[in-house]
């Protein structure tokens, strides 16, 4: 795995011991991963988990309205709609921008739905 100096761009094979870059002598924690590989699966299992959770609140949307349930948790439910499709629509187009990709940080393993209590 390599990594990238987030101030100069130089790639190394791994992080040096002091986080300082060797070219442009600034100290850094935030040295990037520079894995094309990796953040391409990281974000097809992302966009995995949305269309499941769009496929899930959009069964529960339908439930309610065929029902005619006014149980408000079905409808807050179906409101992950929102960020699942924005967060699908931001994978889609990482994906698609690989030119311009210059390497990620180690928190993109998280998706979006675990700042929610971690379901």
């Amino acid at each position: 795995m390599k990594f990238r100096c987030p101030e100069c761009g130089y790639i190394a094979n791994s992080v040096p011991p002091t986080h300082k870059c060797p070219v442009c002598d600034n100290f850094s924690h935030d040295w990037l991963v520079y894995d094309w590989d990796t953040f391409a699966s990281i974000k097809r299992r992302h966009l995995g988990y949305n269309v499941a959770i769009i496929g899930l609140a959009l069964a529960g949307m339908l439930t309610a309205v065929v029902l005619g349930s006014s149980a408000v948790l079905l409808w807050l439910l179906a409101l992950l709609v929102v960020p699942a499709m924005i967060s699908g629509w931001r994978c889609r187009r990482q994906l698609r921008q690989r030119s311009s990709y210059e390497g990620h940080k180690a928190g993109i393993v998280f998706p979006w739905f675990t700042g929610f209590g971690g379901f």
